[in-house]
């Protein structure tokens, strides 16, 4: 039996890593800088650093729901045959 790579999983797990990544990442420098900074600046500037990722975050969001993922991997794997054939 051979074996299937279903993409849109894999695309969908990687994407869901970096989004796990991306918010503790995000929360981990906000939290930091609220708990330990002294007096307001460094508050403002994890509120403007939360905002920005939020806008960042759906950003990506709304990019990458318009990419054709299956056009996207076959343009990689046409790509990575033609350097294998290139090489040999």
């Amino acid at each position: 039996m051979p074996f299937s790579i279903n993409y849109g999983l894999l695309a969908f797990a990687l994407f869901f890593i970096f989004v796990i990544f991306y918010w503790v990442y995000a929360f981990i420098t906000v939290y930091h800088l609220i708990r330990f900074g002294v007096g307001t600046q460094p508050k403002k500037f994890a509120a403007i650093f939360l905002i920005g990722s939020m806008v960042i975050f759906f950003l990506c969001i709304i990019l990458f729901s318009t990419i054709d993922v299956n056009a996207t991997f076959g343009r990689i794997i046409n790509l990575l045959q033609q350097l294998k054939s290139s090489t040999q």
